[in-house]
């Protein structure tokens, strides 16, 4: 017990960092660690990567509300953007829980490993800005909105995984990208977390704590860590040179992103093999 009390706090205390510092929003790392935790708890294979999903975003609501917040007063987040960008985020958070319960545990895993792999080569190799590349209006930043939207809850992360590059390109600064992404998780994790606890099917069989597919003592256990050093990542992020820290989260998710494939891929190895 004071082994996983321990466990908890330190990965909470690390995704706050990473959420604050980088824009991930933590979800990138609160999936493979409650992978890799959950089924001790009693969380059947067939969903586990469900509850995972589901019990990150609610752990991305309230990084995504600190790490926004703080933010805004460092003055970095553009909200002309977070306004443009609001109703296909939500759009796309509700069509994406939709879809997420209808897929198998095993396909979103490594659908999230690929996805991880994708993150650690951008982070390692970023591509250089395009200049005469601007955020697009109207329906195409409607369409591109709900995209991202749809993505993020598949994959249980904030969207900073993905908003942050895509705003970048988009000729809007790191510092701001990042600050801007924070703002726009909170909708985004909000929206998937509320569908995935009230619209999951009745008699699911998780252990005692469970709301829908969201595991809350897994969720409370991460959730006092993450919050209390999201401040220290932003603080960090406004004041470092993060291309190092960027190499070195790189060949971390590397890691990560191998090891979720393969576990994936060996559990439907052995049912359909």
């Amino acid at each position: 017990m004071i082994l996983e009390l321990v466990t908890y706090i330190l990965v909470g205390a690390l995704i706050g960092v990473m959420a604050g510092l980088l824009g991930l929003g933590g979800g990138i790392l609160i999936i493979p660690f409650l992978v890799w935790e959950l089924p001790k708890e009693g969380v059947p294979a067939q969903l586990l990567m469900h509850v995972a999903v589901a019990t990150s975003l609610g752990l991305v609501v309230c990084s995504a509300l600190v790490s926004g917040w703080n933010h805004h007063r460092y003055g970095n987040v553009q909200w002309s953007v977070v306004r443009k960008m609001l109703m296909g985020l939500v759009v796309g958070a509700c069509l994406g829980s939709l879809i997420t319960r209808y897929l198998p545990s095993q396909l979103l895993q490594v659908f999230f490993g690929l996805f991880v792999l994708m993150v650690s080569w951008r982070m390692a190799f970023p591509k250089e800005q395009l200049v005469n590349r601007v955020l697009p209006h109207g329906t195409q930043l409607n369409i591109v909105s709900t995209f991202l939207g749809v993505l993020c809850i598949l994959l249980g992360v904030s969207g900073g995984s993905l908003l942050v590059p895509y705003l970048n390109r988009c000729n809007i600064p790191l510092r701001q990208a990042i600050a801007t992404s924070s703002v726009c998780t909170f909708p985004v994790a909000f929206t998937g977390v509320v569908m995935l606890m009230l619209f999951a099917p009745s008699g699911l069989a998780l252990p005692e704590g469970s709301v829908g597919y969201v595991y809350f003592p897994a969720l409370l256990g991460l959730l006092l860590p993450c919050i209390a050093l999201v401040p220290v990542g932003v603080y960090l992020a406004v004041r470092l040179e993060i291309t190092l820290i960027r190499r070195i989260f790189a060949a971390l998710l590397l890691i990560i992103g191998s090891d979720m494939i393969y576990r994936a891929s060996v559990t439907l190895w052995a049912h359909w093999g």
